[in-house]
């Protein structure tokens, strides 16, 4: 058996391919031990990858690619999620885009994947980040759904598992980020890494086409597994099925990456580090399956 860590940023169902590819036995039947490690922090995922530390892994975009603009060598191996799955959710006096002006709204970090979806929201709605609203940006152990439910925001940008807990609790939902062209969350490792273990890439970037087939066919099984790994939202059953659903339905089958959205990723990165203009999205890529 061969071992390998394989690495995680945040508790998010749509990191938890590796997990539910674990339990149900896919990486034995490739002669794979693999470790899932959950950071907890998307940058600190794209670090141990490049260190060695978890050489496989799912950061989000952004990361990966400011990563890259500091000269190291990453590859995106396959696509998990060509678009992102975020939702505004909002307090009770908010019932539409035009509300949000004079409000304040949560931002989690402009370097990271929901804070630059969120600009770019707010950017196509014709919102002066400065003069409209305010922005709160809670740094990096983002608590947005908690200063919504302690008042301390009006709005925020949210991912599923949150938003839809919101949503429960009384929230309102006004917008998601279904139209951008953004992508989300790549497999990737380093071309050093790829280039001495290519056929254990191989096999990895399998268990995971074989995991979202399970995902999608085995929903009693795949719920439970999730349930196990986020117990809050496990407590309301419906939030969990939503969720459910909406990442079956978004997991990139074949496992392919977007040029298209990884195109759009990039021309957000640049608006920070014009850098990332030089970069062509199928450079970064090297697909093994």
């Amino acid at each position: 058996m061969e071992q390998i860590k394989i690495g995680i940023g945040v508790s998010s169902i749509g990191r938890f391919l590796p997990l539910i590819g674990k339990a149900a036995g896919f990486f034995e039947r490739q002669h794979i031990a693999a470790e899932v490690v959950n950071q907890q922090d998307e940058e600190k995922i794209v670090d141990d990858i490049v260190s060695g530390a978890t050489p496989v892994g799912t950061p989000n975009a952004p990361s990966l690619i400011f990563s890259l603009l500091g000269g190291n060598d990453l590859v995106i191996v396959g696509g998990v999620l060509n678009v992102p799955a975020f939702f505004l959710a909002a307090n009770r006096s908010i019932t539409g885009i035009a509300d949000l002006r004079g409000r304040r709204v949560g931002i989690n970090q402009p370097r990271r994947m929901a804070g630059m979806v969120m600009l770019a929201l707010l950017r196509g709605w014709g919102f002066d980040t400065e003069r409209d609203l305010t922005l709160v940006d809670f740094g990096l152990n983002d608590r947005s759904l908690e200063a919504l439910r302690e008042n301390q925001l009006d709005a925020a940008l949210l991912p599923p598992e949150k938003a839809f807990l919101a949503e429960a609790e009384g929230c309102h939902v006004i917008a998601d980020s279904f139209d951008l062209d953004f992508h989300w969350v790549p497999l990737a490792t380093t071309r050093q890494f790829l280039s001495a273990n290519r056929d254990l890439v191989t096999r990895i970037a399998g268990v995971y086409v074989d995991s979202i087939r399970f995902f999608r066919n085995h929903a009693e099984d795949t719920l439970k597994e999730i349930s196990h790994w986020l117990p809050a939202v496990a407590k309301t059953p419906g939030v969990l099925e939503k969720c459910y659903h909406l990442f079956a339905g978004r997991f990139e089958q074949s496992l392919t990456p977007s040029l298209s959205s990884i195109s759009s990723i990039l021309k957000e990165v640049a608006l920070q580090d014009p850098r990332a203009d030089d970069i062509k999205a199928e450079s970064i890529i090297e697909q093994v399956l």
